[in-house]
Parts: C-alpha cells; sequence; structure tokens
C-alpha cells in the first residue's frame, strides 16, 4: 500500500509534535533553565572569612553584628572582652584572633552616658548642658547611687558606653563603680587632673562633683571624653582581679 507525500506544511506540523512530545517526557529539571540547574547561591556570610572588630572593649552589642557562619573574630591584640561577650562567643563557636592590624576608633555607635545620684543639688541642668555638648547622650533615670551605678555597668558591659556620673559623693562612687567588671572609673577635682586619670587607666566612667567644676569646663572635659579613641587599657587592669588568699576572712 503506497503512502501519500507529505507536503511541507504536514511535514512542519509532524516535527512540532515531536518537539512537544520529547520536551513533556523529560523531567521537570532538564526543561528548567540552565540557571535553574546551577546549585543554589550560599549565603553571603557563609563566605565571609572573618570579622574585625576595632574597638578596644568588645562587648555583647559587638558579636550581635557579626554576620551569621562567620567563626573568627579579629580583635586588637591588647582588646579587652567583656563577660557577656564571652559567652556569646562560647554559645556560637566563635574564636577570638587577637592581632596589631585592629585599630581604635572614637566615637562610632558608642553610647554616652549622663547620669546623677546623690547630689547635693539639682544637677539637672549641668546635665542638660553636657547633653548639648553631647548631642547623641542618652540620660539614665536618677535614682539611688548603687541603682544608678548598676545601670551603668549593663551599659558598658552590653553597648561599651562611656559616661559621666554627677554626684555628690564621688569618692564612693568611684568605689562602687569599680567593683563591676565593666567599669573603669575615675574621679578628681579639676578637669586637667581627671583628663589624665582618664587616659592612664582608660576609664569609661568619670565621676564628677558638678560643684567642683565650672560648667564650660565640664561640657568641654565630656565632649572630649567622649571623642578620644578608646585607648589600650593598662595590663594591670585587663588582668582579672584575684583574691588575697586568705581564709581568715570574707571580702
Amino acid at each position: 500500500m503506497n503512502t501519500p507525500p507529505l507536503d511541507a506544511a504536514a511535514v512542519q506540523a509532524l516535527v512540532a509534535e515531536v518537539i512537544r512530545r520529547i520536551g513533556a517526557t523529560q523531567p521537570a529539571l532538564q526543561r528548567a533553565p540552565a540557571s535553574a540547574s546551577l546549585p543554589a547561591a550560599q549565603p553571603v556570610s557563609a563566605t565571609i572569612p572573618g570579622f574585625t572588630i576595632i574597638e578596644r572593649v568588645v562587648t555583647l552589642a559587638h558579636l550581635e553584628r557579626v554576620p551569621t557562619g562567620v567563626s573568627r573574630v579579629m580583635i586588637h591584640a591588647s582588646a579587652v572582652i567583656t563577660p557577656s561577650a564571652r559567652d556569646r562567643a562560647k554559645e556560637t563557636g566563635i574564636v577570638f584572633v587577637r592581632g596589631s592590624g585592629a585599630t581604635p576608633t572614637a566615637t562610632a555607635g558608642r553610647p554616652f552616658m549622663i547620669a546623677q545620684a546623690a547630689c547635693h543639688s539639682d544637677a539637672s541642668g549641668r546635665a542638660a548642658a553636657i547633653s548639648r555638648a553631647i548631642p547623641h547622650a542618652q540620660h539614665l533615670p536618677s535614682s539611688g547611687l548603687a541603682d544608678v551605678i548598676t545601670a551603668l555597668a549593663v551599659h558598658a558591659s552590653k553597648d561599651a558606653a562611656r559616661g559621666v556620673l554627677l554626684t555628690g559623693r564621688p569618692a564612693v562612687a568611684v568605689i562602687l563603680a569599680n567593683r563591676s567588671a565593666s567599669l573603669r572609673a575615675v574621679t578628681a577635682r579639676d578637669a586637667a587632673s581627671l583628663a589624665a586619670a582618664a587616659t592612664d587607666a582608660a576609664a569609661n566612667l568619670l565621676v564628677v562633683d558638678p560643684a567642683a567644676f565650672p560648667a564650660a569646663a565640664l561640657e568641654r572635659l565630656c565632649a572630649e571624653f567622649n571623642r578620644t579613641p578608646s585607648p589600650i587599657v593598662p595590663a594591670e587592669l585587663a588582668a582579672a582581679p584575684a583574691g588575697c588568699g586568705c581564709k581568715t576572712h570574707t571580702h
């Protein structure tokens, strides 16, 4: 039986049908565009070999900004790591790598706290003047001396905050503050001595009796203290405090 010849239109229709059926029988992966068959892109953070923190005090707030997947964090050779930051690093598997490449920074992202407690007279006006000199400064609610120092310690530990405490009892305040691992407090009765003490101790808290300082001098001192990059913490202060070792009394 002779098959009638196919005309051009029939041939084209036949070829189109064959191509359609072949396409219908291919796996969905083979029909997908070439770009869809490529492996899924890895998160950007997985390709980041490390993360650098240039502050001299490494806090929990710094580690919260480390991208997911990063396990190595470069810090300055003399950087101090707060207890909360150490705990977070342990929980997330972060390893600190000390080196000399990281350099100190000034005020970027670092809060400045203004607090007052146990003042002999109303210090609200002095606090407001400091706030005008440091526009991003934050005020802590006025309360008891111990409560205010506890709040300052929390901000120093979590946010690497600096601050000034206005009080009529500066000696007591300094002792209380320096019981906290996150605070290094200094006090003096004139601006030059206080600035020198802050540099020597790498202080993060100025304790000031506002009655002993002229208004303009105190504002300039706080503004300069806020702008100054974090200095290297003295080796004597970087080490954890050790007990006296005695067994005859408690501390």
